[in-house]
């Protein structure tokens, strides 16, 4: 099945709003965890489910997330998400 950029985008702003935190460090910074920042460390496992995706990979033992599907996330994470001139 094709993702929906925009829709998957939408969900993942909004569980990206959801777990904002402020730190505790001098005056408080606000973020997301930096190694769990949808709450598990498989941060791009956190992201496909958000997006409701299935597992499409197996590895042998039971299903699991293709590496094209991690490939997805990661992009939608890191390139997709925020907008290019903030994150120079």
């Amino acid at each position: 099945m094709l993702p929906d950029k925009q829709s998957d985008l939408a969900k993942l702003a909004q569980a990206f709003f959801d777990n904002l935190k402020i730190d505790n460090c001098e005056y408080g910074a606000i973020g997301v965890d930096c190694k769990r920042p949808f709450g598990n460390s498989d941060v791009e496992g956190d992201i496909l489910e958000i997006i409701g995706q299935e597992p499409e990979g197996d590895n042998g033992i039971d299903a699991c997330w293709s590496s094209k599907q991690r490939e997805y996330a990661e992009t939608l994470y890191r390139s997709e998400l925020i907008p290019s001139e903030l994150t120079r």
